[in-house]
């Protein structure tokens, strides 16, 4: 390969990257579209220098392996794609944004190595399980939502039934629940819930505020 090759290598990889980015950066992922191109450049760089190394430093005496520097890269990606990885309560966002920077920096090994038809075919892959694939799954698939409820009541016999009836008229399922007393006439209960996403909050929050025994909630 020339040189000209490997920095229509990196020009593809950026472009490529771009593809992924772009529609992260459209979702208001916290790795958008200068993360994955800036990725996807410095991974096809670590591939490109890789390849020169094994054919211009290299020797019978001290042979090279090209594949060090980008083993490196694939585990040191890891690493990145971890700091999108952000939790809310019990709820886990980002997993999607940490594999497409993964697989982004793999697009950009590919591009770095001369593999341009393998880097395409996945970089476009990859952006049809990003958009086509995630609005067929919204479409066919009933989906949840995993919250935390947090609520304060006045302490009466029945009132956790009440709670689950109440719950369970809004097609709610209880994960979990965990309950407290501050003091003899309070009551206290921390629930891990799974709602249907087409479920709106205010008419939850309606429902409850409608039991006599409510003084407080708080949903996450």
């Amino acid at each position: 390969m020339e040189t000209i090759d490997y920095i229509i290598g990196i020009l593809t990889a950026a472009g490529l990257s771009s593809l992924i980015g772009l529609e992260r950066e459209i979702h208001g992922q916290p790795a958008g579209l200068r993360t994955h191109m800036i990725l996807g450049v410095g991974a096809a760089l670590a591939a490109t220098i890789s390849i020169l190394y094994s054919h211009t430093l290299s020797s019978s005496a001290m042979p090279s392996d090209p594949g060090r520097i980008v083993a490196q890269v694939v585990s040191g990606v890891g690493f990145l794609g971890a700091g999108a990885i952000l939790r809310f309560g019990v709820t886990i966002k980002g997993l999607t944004t940490a594999s497409s920077l993964w697989t982004t920096a793999i697009i950009g090994i590919a591009c770095g190595s001369g593999f341009f038809e393998l880097a395409i075919v996945t970089a476009t892959l990859v952006f049809i399980i990003l958009t086509i694939i995630d609005k067929i799954e919204d479409a066919v698939l009933t989906t949840y939502k995993t919250r935390t409820l947090r609520v304060s009541l006045e302490d009466r016999p029945g009132i956790v039934n009440d709670i689950r009836s109440t719950l369970e008229e809004q097609k709610i399922r209880i994960l979990s629940l965990n309950a407290s007393m501050p003091n003899k006439k309070t009551l206290n209960l921390e629930l891990i819930i799974r709602t249907p996403t087409d479920l709106r909050m205010d008419s939850l929050i309606g429902r409850l505020n409608k039991m006599d025994a409510a003084q407080s909630m708080e949903i996450g």
